[in-house]
């Protein structure tokens, strides 16, 4: 990537030239007469051919126009990468996810004795509104006749007034507020719960921000998916590195595509035939079939990821609505038994998904577009490991491993959660030294922001989400939805700049929230964390660890 950072053309006098190569980067620095440029980066796996690798480099550099900027432009050497959101309102109102509830008699008292405690302070208007909003802060009993007629909207669950006034205040779980979603969104208490995906989603969509609980986490130390899994972040960080506020800059981009081993300086032949694909957000727009989708939805996604920076995966059939710039995002999903039919698709494509591996097929691509990686859908099994090696060995450069919406493998018997699914694939990948010739994208039962970072510590290099995009949507599910073939939704159309907005807002929250996360761990770049186990904790080996020497009594 070339920085121009000077404001009149160069001369040719050149002092000196700083060839230095490092683990991951080769990097070029020219001394010019007057000024120090930073002229080249090339990454790992791309090939610099001849027999010097500087002077292939130094005329490279040469041939760059170092045109004059317009006045008054200031230089800048990167762009910090942020998403923009905008408040967008639920289009339907959707039932409250709380139900609190005041013993009136119980209220009555407690006024009394405040009224005797406040006295004269009472002709004060603060006081008063102080006296009406009891015993809530968010303002649930601020309504005209106070906590005896709550404003259950307002209701956050913080629980606060239980903790303070359990005598007569309680918070229920509103059982309607679960019936557009399937079971997978429903916590397994939804009365004790102390948080609701369906809610979360539904707040960051809506606002663009990481959500905030009050009280703390109330919920169960442990749980089954990516609830027995957390994240270790207790890493002692410099003041500079404080999340989205800090002063360094974290980058969450990621490259999707083979990458080449080594740097060869001598080779006339490129071994590496299809490049990097750069994605900002280690976060795509997964396929959704049909049955799960509607033209405002495609819309909606494929305006979202023209917006982010993103990819999303849809059929050519699909992506023939969309806008030029929008195409330009696409990674259409294509089947082996149409790489004719879908020729311009895959000419035009940066990126290419198969539906599934064959041979032919993956010449057929490779034939059409040579540049563009190839990415196969596998069906995440105990026997994903041996089918993810033997496509790294057949050459496939990006492999989609995809579970069931609730995130369970595809076997039929005691089918295994994602998380361990990837852990087994990429730790196959890893021992036989072949785990950096791929990219792993995950889906399947990711719905939380939490559960990004999660996936990647278990062996992703990025995610790709799939149901998470209809709750955000208010989308309402007809019955469980499972897989793509048994999952339905009720049909309807909406303003696709809305849900434009909305998943630009879900991607602008989780993309926060995974830099506060990298973060709290003390990273600078997300592709670090990759597979990195020493960052999290599970339960399942911190109960073996604990309990390992204890005798059962028989």
């Amino acid at each position: 990537m070339c920085k121009r950072s000077v404001e009149d053309k160069l001369d040719t006098q050149i002092l000196h030239v700083h060839l230095k190569i490092c683990l991951f980067e080769v990097h070029l620095s020219i001394d010019f007469a007057h000024m120090d440029i930073f002229v080249q980066r090339i990454r790992c796996g791309s090939i610099v051919r001849g027999s010097d690798g500087a002077q292939e480099l130094l005329g490279q550099a040469k041939s760059i126009d170092f045109g004059a900027r317009p006045q008054g432009e200031k230089s800048s050497t990167y762009v910090r990468y942020k998403i923009e959101s905008n408040p967008a309102p639920p289009r339907r109102k959707q039932p409250y996810p709380f139900y609190p509830r005041v013993g009136k008699m119980g209220l009555a008292g407690l006024l009394l004795r405040e009224v005797f405690e406040y006295g004269f302070k009472l002709r004060r208007k603060e006081y008063r509104a102080a006296l009406m909003t009891r015993p809530c802060i968010y303002g649930v009993f601020g309504s005209r006749f106070g906590g005896f007629h709550p404003i259950r909207e307002k209701c956050t669950g913080c629980m606060r007034c239980v903790q303070e006034y359990p005598n007569f205040c309680k918070v229920d779980r509103n059982p309607e507020f679960y019936k557009f979603a399937d079971s997978y969104w429903i916590p397994e208490d939804p009365a004790t719960a102390s948080g609701s995906p369906v809610a979360t989603v539904s707040y960051e969509a809506e606002t663009g921000k990481i959500p905030i609980k009050g009280m703390g986490y109330k919920g169960a130390f442990a749980g089954p998916g990516w609830d027995s899994m957390w994240t270790d972040m207790s890493e002692i960080v410099r003041p500079t590195r404080d999340g989205v506020y800090g002063r360094e800059y974290i980058s969450t981009l990621v490259d999707v595509g083979r990458k080449q081993r080594f740097l060869d300086f001598f080779n006339r032949k490129p071994s590496q035939s299809t490049s990097l694909v750069e994605i900002s957000l280690p976060i795509i727009f997964d396929y959704l079939p049909q049955n799960l989708n509607g033209q405002s939805i495609l819309q909606s996604i494929a305006g979202a990821a023209a917006r982010t920076g993103t990819r999303f995966i849809a059929t050519p059939s699909q992506a023939q609505q969309f806008s030029r710039a929008q195409r330009q995002q696409l990674i259409p999903m294509i089947s082996p038994a149409s790489i004719n039919e879908d020729h311009d698709s895959i000419f035009a494509a940066q990126a290419i998904e198969l539906t599934k591996y064959e041979s032919e097929a993956l010449a057929g691509i490779r034939e059409i577009n040579p540049r563009a990686p190839v990415s196969v859908r596998v069906p995440l099994s105990n026997d994903a490991p041996e089918t993810a090696l033997e496509l790294v060995q057949a050459g496939v450069d990006i492999i989609h491993l995809h579970a069931d919406y609730h995130g369970r493998g595809w076997d039929k018997d005691n089918p295994i959660f994602v998380s361990d699914l990837v852990r087994s694939v990429h730790g196959k990948l890893v021992k036989e030294s072949l785990r950096d010739d791929v990219t792993l994208i995950v889906s399947g039962g990711i719905t939380l922001a939490e559960h990004v970072p999660k996936a990647i510590i278990c062996g992703a290099d990025l995610v790709a989400i799939d149901t998470t995009v209809l709750v955000a949507l208010q989308a309402q599910f007809l019955g469980e939805c499972k897989s793509p073939e048994t999952g339905h939704m009720a049909q309807e159309k909406f303003d696709a700049r809305w849900g434009e907005q909305r998943l630009t807002n879900l991607l602008a929250s989780w993309h926060d929230q995974l830099i506060e996360i990298l973060s709290a761990m003390g990273m600078r770049d997300v592709r670090r964390l990759r597979g990195d186990v020493g960052r999290a904790m599970f339960n399942e080996d911190l109960e073996k660890e604990a309990f390992a020497d204890i005798e059962h009594a028989t």
